[in-house]
């Protein structure tokens, strides 16, 4: 191959590097001695024109897989294509083939050239095709060396020639768009984090589950629970023996379960367990409840109610006692006003028990007493009743003595007393016996007594109307009810004395 001299081509020598290069394995011809590198000048693609042949002084620009230039003292032919792709070397493999019909020599430097436009030699040596002589060659490039690597340019120099042919990178080069890889990276994120949403709600999970600590023996108390998640939620109870009470399955992810407690005078531990299992894993929390027998209030004597029926009664007549009371034994007396005792039956698990009105002289007040015992306690009650001689006999006596039967008084007669007189009652006196419908029946207090309560009842024990009375008060006003008849009724005082509750009672008649 004949000697040229580089000074003569139309490309300035700016620096010279040596043969040794790994391309050197790849290399199948060219001088041994130096490389010529230079900038390569190109223009953008779409400022390329393609200039007649005719202009064969000035440089000649060409671009694609083949090119041929035509000066004045002939014609030089090149073509340069993608060969192959060594995927072990990561080289990309390029054919080169220049015909040269001139008789100048020519020169050849291939460039790799990134997105940007910069380019950079891919091959060190110059390729030198002689006058009249067809040079081929594979170039290999090695795209991995460079920032960027869109195409393979070779660059063919000579007098009067400069063409440019470029070849195409490899396939798996090919870079994307920063726009589209943070697209597919965007869709990938939130793909990945749905399918992990998705799997972690999917979970068997059981958030809530509450139960009370301590629940008496023979009830039924709740359990409330909150589940989540895919799987079957069940649930079982085992008592204090270890044996299982209760189990199902529940449907609903939120709910109560009733857990029953047997009847038992022994303390015990109930072991409440809620599983939730899904197709991979499961949950499961469990409750303790400890099951305490009820206490046992032991009570002592009480009386809750006791009534008369008539209120206003005539010597002679029965009288029912109705009471509500708890005891073991006990009495019911009827007794005046000064302790007298006049009648005594048993006490009455049945809740009433009947009396006799003695045959007095006189109109009187008395109250019917109540004495009950349980154990060593007692309890006392009374209810008041009017004794009314206005249509008693003409026979009954003046001064009759009180029974003998049950009695624990002394037999001394009774004194007769007026429904109106003041000293009949210490408690109270009315100012007047009779009313007005509608109008105002007017009570003078003459010994406050505690928890003292003034109202006005009927002969049926209703109360009509009332109302409490304080330590310091003096009086009270009650509004009689409106009537078309005259018609009788009982003002009635209520307190607890040291006998338990007492009631006092004065009759008055309301009249149209």
């Amino acid at each position: 191959m004949p000697s040229y001299d580089y000074d003569k081509l139309s490309v300035p020598l700016h620096y010279a590097v040596p043969v040794e290069s790994r391309h050197h394995p790849y290399q199948r011809f060219g001088d041994d001695r130096i490389a010529v590198t230079a900038p390569l000048a190109l223009r953008r693609r779409s400022a390329i024109d393609v200039a007649p042949l005719a202009q064969s002084v000035a440089p000649f620009f060409q671009f694609g897989a083949r090119t041929a230039v035509q000066t004045a003292s002939g014609t030089v032919a090149t073509i340069f294509a993608l060969l192959s792709y060594d995927r072990r070397q990561k080289a990309a493999l390029y054919s080169l083939r220049v015909v040269n019909s001139t008789n100048a020599p020519a020169a050849c430097r291939v460039w790799a050239v990134g997105g940007d436009g910069s380019a950079s030699l891919a091959y060190p040596l110059p390729i030198e095709v002689g006058p009249f002589s067809i040079q081929t060659a594979e170039v290999a490039i090695f795209p991995k060396d460079y920032r960027s690597f869109e195409r393979a340019v070779v660059e063919v120099i000579g007098e009067g020639i400069h063409c440019a042919v470029e070849a195409a990178a490899p396939v798996t080069q090919r870079k994307y768009n920063g726009a589209v890889l943070l697209a597919v990276a965007t869709l990938a994120a939130a793909l990945v984090a749905t399918v992990t949403a998705i799997c972690y709600f999917s979970l068997p999970r059981i958030s809530a589950f509450v139960a009370p600590p301590t629940a008496a023996t023979g009830t039924t108390v709740d359990a409330e629970y909150t589940a989540s998640g895919i799987g079957k939620l069940s649930y079982f109870v085992e008592g204090p023996d270890g044996r299982r009470t209760q189990q199902g399955t529940l449907s609903d992810r939120s709910g109560e379960i009733p857990v029953a407690i047997a009847a038992s005078d022994a303390p015990g531990a109930y072991t409440v367990r809620l599983t939730m299992a899904g197709p991979f894993t499961s949950d499961r929390e469990v409750r303790v409840l400890n099951a305490v027998p009820p206490k046992v209030v032991n009570r002592g004597a009480q009386i809750t109610d006791i009534s008369v029926t008539p209120i206003v009664a005539k010597p002679g007549q029965a009288i029912t006692v109705a009471y509500s009371a708890v005891g073991e034994s006990g009495f019911v007396r009827l007794l005046g006003m000064d302790g007298t005792v006049w009648s005594q039956k048993a006490f009455s698990s049945s809740g009433s028990t009947q009396l006799t009105v003695p045959p007095v002289a006189s109109s009187r007040e008395m109250r019917v007493l109540l004495h009950v015992t349980k154990g060593r306690s007692a309890a006392e009650s009374s209810a008041g009743l009017v004794v009314n001689v206005a249509d008693a006999p003409p026979t009954v006596a003046a001064t009759q003595s009180a029974p003998t039967d049950n009695s624990t008084s002394s037999t001394n007669s009774d004194p007769p007393q007026a429904a109106t007189d003041p000293n009949a009652n210490g408690t109270f006196q009315l100012l007047s016996g009779r009313a007005k419908s509608g109008g105002s029946i007017h009570v003078q207090i003459i010994s406050p007594r505690n928890g003292m309560r003034i109202s006005l009842m009927d002969t049926q024990s209703h109360e009509i109307t009332g109302v409490n009375v304080g330590s310091d008060a003096q009086g009270v006003t009650l509004k009689a009810p409106a009537v078309q008849l005259a018609t009788r009724y009982i003002v009635q005082a209520s307190f607890v004395d040291g006998f338990g509750q007492e009631s006092i009672v004065e009759p008055v008649t309301v009249s149209p």
